[in-house]
């Protein structure tokens, strides 16, 4: 498989660093469709909900933060897409699985060819190139259901080819998927007289357009404009109240009172220019990314329960709909110059990077009855703007804020492979570059409790970022490499919190809020090897790393409902990861994908009434993981084959982490430790010519493991009992048909 990790076209069995790549092919055997299934497939790699609306967080061996800017980069070709926490939490929109050339998942810190959004790696998303010579098509339609939910079926298709032979070329697909849901939504107010049951209700539907055109004016030019369009639907929450449900059974209850859909649509323009002369070549990249995100967080049982007040005793009248709107503006340009011919003695990349990112972030509770809480903690004895010394934003409104920031970056970089002899390559790379923050909010309301003006403020950093490797070519098949790197995260500006918030950050330590808060940074340390044996029939990737990550960004979380974040403790991830593929006999093959990550914090910070963060407590949900896999293919008959696949990927229980620490003042007594969790999947299909039909089962074996456990407040489940949990799809059965030509 050819990748470009390195920004160059590159073996990945020759590129000396930990990746995991899927081609399209390799992610249909498999039935991956978004970015949850191919973190179960991939050693090191967490992706998780967070339990708070449609938030997710995604970790590289560790490495991740609910809070500031990303952790991870999240690329579509070589545009980066990531988004960085401003005001409501934000969360990254990932694209959908449809027409992609590959998937590749860099492990290790990416800042100096990918920059700051990659302090632990990256995941990029490659879409095909239109070809010039020749025409090609896939598609691919399913029809599935999910035991005791609803009917999950998609449709796409995608085209290219030549439309001017050897000058002009294009390439579209579209793609629809409606993803039928299976937990039901009832108001379980025991007052209410709403007591409907909207079945299914966490439904969802997604559409995916994208169009390429490369244009060829000489030999060594091309041109290619492309947009990449997404668009994603959810109806409401993937959460189910625990007390309430069954799920051995198949029932799975949220008792909100309101819906909690979720709006995502994005849009990527871009233009790709190549030119190659004299065994260099010139590339430039310019996008514009547009991101919009609608919610609705349903705070009707959380507001009450920062008040102490237990669940449904402000009557079935009282809700509160936390309207979020945030949208994301990326102008982004590169230019690189590289050398052509990859195989050479020397090799080398240099470039200019360009960013400027804008996101906005517009909240508003509306809660017609917020004055029942005053009312209910005083006996009728004062109103909402006696007690919270404000009244209610346009006679309704509990909490009106708009957040902004906008990151600037401008870098250079550059990096150089030398073999000094046949088997021996050095490899050198720095980037060099300037970030800028500058973020203002303004938040006012009842719930505020005062009106908080966030003036301009800004952050400027001059961060750089090198990394050193060496790799030793015993043949075409087997080497041994060594890499350090440095990778880097941006700081930023917090908000100030009202009054309401003051007890609680006393109770932190803190005097006040801090207006900025610093970058933090990792060097990372890589031993790995790739080998190829017994005539090609086993291939064997593995590596060990040890991570120093220091003045860690964390976003510390006030009784009130209010957050901001601080440069809190150092950490180390230390671990390993193994890929191997078997190929025993004709037909036959065995893939395996483990690693082990143990990512902890080594100094403890002592707030005022607790610590804040205690040595030992980890950073990583689940720190084994094992990705089984086999398959059988063989011939039935004249031109028909036939194929069975199974999938099994596990995940050790979680270790102690700062909300299950009783020592912290973030521990909750009401959450536990992550569970262990197991998935198997089943395929077998026949393919003729370039038709492949199928039939699944996954999540055979229906398990349901609280892949995340929340309450609404900290102890909360005292007063607002039940908790809320996510889990797995649960087995679902169905049918696929692709055709590749």
């Amino acid at each position: 498989m050819i990748v470009t990790a390195t920004r160059q076209d590159q073996a990945l069995r020759k590129v000396s660093q930990s990746i995991s790549a899927y081609t399209s092919k390799a992610l249909d055997a498999r039935g991956v469709k978004d970015v949850s299934d191919i973190a179960r497939l991939t050693p090191g790699i967490q992706f998780d909900p967070v339990g708070f609306g449609p938030l997710t967080n995604i970790a590289i061996r560790g490495i991740s933060s609910g809070t500031g800017a990303a952790t991870t980069g999240i690329y579509i070709d070589d545009t980066p897409i990531q988004t960085r926490v401003v005001g409501y939490a934000s969360t990254n929109a990932y694209p959908l699985v449809f027409d992609l050339d590959r998937v590749e998942v860099l492990r290790g810190p990416q800042g100096t060819l990918f920059g700051a959004g990659s302090e632990g790696g990256a995941v990029r998303f490659i879409t095909p190139a239109p070809s010039l010579t020749t025409f090609s098509a896939n598609g691919r339609a399913e029809v599935s259901g999910i035991d005791s939910g609803g009917t999950n079926d998609e449709i796409g298709l995608g085209l290219g080819g030549p439309i001017i032979q050897d000058k002009l070329g294009f390439r579209v697909s579209a793609w629809y998927r409606n993803d039928g849901g299976y937990i039901d939504r009832v108001n379980l107010d025991p007052a209410s007289t709403s007591t409907a049951r909207v079945k299914d209700s966490n439904s969802a539907n997604t559409f995916v357009l994208h169009a390429a055109l490369t244009i060829a004016p000489t030999d060594n030019l091309t041109i290619t404009p492309s947009i990449f369009y997404q668009r994603r639907n959810q109806n409401d929450i993937n959460t189910y109240w625990q007390g309430y449900s069954n799920p051995d059974k198949g029932e799975f209850i949220n008792g909100q009172p309101l819906a909690q859909p979720d709006r995502d649509i994005f849009m990527l323009p871009a233009l790709n220019i190549q030119y190659e002369t004299h065994g260099v070549r010139i590339i430039s990249n310019t996008s514009l990314f547009e991101n919009r995100d609608q919610s609705v967080i349903d705070y009707s049982t959380y507001l009450p329960a920062v008040f102490g007040i237990p669940l449904f005793a402000l009557g079935p009248d009282f809700t509160a709909a936390a309207q979020n709107d945030n949208r994301q503006r990326v102008l982004t340009e590169e230019v690189r110059i590289q050398s052509a011919d990859a195989g050479a003695r020397l090799n080398w990349v240099a470039g200019l990077f360009f960013s400027s990112s804008r996101q906005r972030s517009y909240e508003t509770v509306v809660s017609p009855n917020f004055g029942d809480i005053p009312a209910l903690l005083t006996g009728g004895f004062l109103n909402t703007e006696e007690f919270f010394g404000l009244p209610l934003v346009n006679g309704q409104d509990a909490l009106v804020g708009t957040s902004q920031g906008v990151d600037s970056q401008i870098a250079g970089f550059g990096q150089i492979d030398y073999k000094i002899t046949d088997k021996l390559k050095l490899t050198a790379g720095l980037r060099v570059a300037q970030t800028t923050f500058q973020g203002s909010s303004l938040f006012t309301g009842p719930f505020v409790g005062t009106t908080t003006v966030q003036n301009p403020g800004s952050t400027t950093e001059h961060p750089v970022t090198p990394k050193f490797g060496a790799t030793y070519q015993f043949d075409d098949r087997n080497l041994v490499y060594f890499s350090a790197a440095e990778g880097y995260r941006v700081g930023g500006v917090n908000a100030p919190v009202g009054a309401i918030c003051q007890a609680g950050l006393t109770a932190d330590g803190f005097s006040e809020v801090p207006p900025t808060y610093a970058s933090d940074s990792l060097w990372s340390y890589e031993l790995g090897s790739k080998n190829r044996m017994f005539g090609d029939r086993l291939e064997v990737s593995a590596s060990g790393y040890h991570v120093d990550w220091s003045n860690i960004q964390q976003l510390v979380q006030l009784p009130c409902g209010a957050a901001f974040d601080a440069n809190l403790g150092i950490a180390t991830s230390n671990g390993f990861d193994l890929q191997m593929a078997f190929r025993p006999l004709k037909g036959l093959s065995f893939d395996l994908a483990t690693g082990y990550t143990d990512a902890q914090f080594s100094k403890t910070i002592a707030g005022a009434s607790g610590n804040l963060i205690a040595a030992g407590d980890h950073l990583e949900t689940h720190p084994w993981t094992l990705a089984l896999g086999a398959a059988y293919e063989r011939e039935l008959a004249d031109g028909y084959r036939g194929y069975i696949r199974a999938d099994y990927q596990y995940k050790s229980s979680g270790a102690l982490t700062a909300i299950t620490d009783s020592s912290n003042t973030a521990y909750d007594p009401a959450i536990s430790r992550t569970p262990q969790t197991s998935f198997l999947s089943l395929r077998s299909g026949v393919r003729v010519g370039g038709a492949d039909v199928s039939v699944f089962v996954d999540n055979l074996t229906n398990t349901h493991p609280a892949l995340v456990t929340a309450d609404e407040v900290i102890g909360g489940p005292i007063l607002n009992d039940p908790l809320r949990a996510q889990t797995f799809q649960p087995r679902t059965v169905g049918l696929t048909v692709i055709f590749r030509q």
